[in-house]
């Protein structure tokens, strides 16, 4: 091949790899693992919170546990007081009223918040295992997902790498000054560096040309490429591919 048509095919294989941009293929998959990821974690920190709660209420109701029956206790030991004790002053008498209707209040009080703790530790239990199912369920789609990544990434660095060594085998063909040339065209284009003259006209960014421009493209006798978007430009009638 000569040299225009050795950039018309690098052009094609540049054009084709594009195609497969992995960052483009695999951009949807990864943003699907990352939110998966951080539904996972916040499910996890969602649960540890649950179990220091669960611990702080559990420790709450293991003393009142205590508690209740020597409030109980009180209560009768108190009322025994007044039943066996004779010739007690009437100051006497309201202090040990006043004992059985603190302990009395207090036994109350602790009945009631047993059996509200005991509730809340039922529902921590049940949104525990809510909780538990839901991370579990979130690592098999994070796990499904991943594998999907791993063979889809597979798959384009493949693809990546045969587009890179037909790259190179063309590339390997040109003179250094042309190597130069198209990879600075590569650089500010990476998607087409070479394209068409059409009539007057760059192929790529659209802008004139000067008379003179068009006419050392016609002539091909050397490179030329367009002062404004510096595309290598070629002759229309070589069919570079759009």
């Amino acid at each position: 091949m000569d040299r225009i048509e050795i950039l018309m095919a690098l052009n094609e294989n540049n054009r084709e790899k594009s195609k497969v941009d992995p960052k483009k293929q695999l951009g949807p998959i990864y943003r699907e693992i990352r939110d998966l990821k951080s539904a996972i974690l916040a499910a996890e920190k969602q649960l540890s919170h649950m179990a220091r709660e669960y611990q702080e209420r559990k420790e709450e109701l293991d003393q009142l546990l205590l508690d209740v029956p020597q409030w109980t206790n009180d209560i009768a030991k108190a009322k025994e007081r007044m039943i066996r004790q004779r010739g007690l002053t009437l100051k006497d008498m309201l202090e040990i009223q006043q004992e059985v209707a603190k302990a009395e209040e207090n036994q109350l009080l602790g009945e009631a918040k047993t059996i509200d703790l005991q509730n809340k530790l039922a529902a921590y239990a049940k949104e525990k295992k809510i909780t538990q199912a839901r991370i579990k369920e979130l690592k098999t789609q994070f796990n499904q997902r991943a594998a999907i990544y791993n063979q889809e990434k597979a798959k384009a660095d493949l693809q990546m790498a045969s587009f890179a060594a037909k790259e190179e085998a063309l590339l390997e063909e040109l003179d250094p000054e042309t190597v130069a040339l198209y990879r600075d065209a590569l650089q500010s284009n990476p998607d087409n560096p070479v394209v068409l003259l059409e009539k007057d006209i760059c192929g790529g960014c659209r802008i004139g040309l000067s008379k003179h421009m068009v006419k050392l493209v016609n002539q091909g006798d050397k490179l030329i490429c367009c002062e404004n978007c510096m595309r290598i430009l070629l002759p229309a009638h070589k069919g570079v591919k759009e």
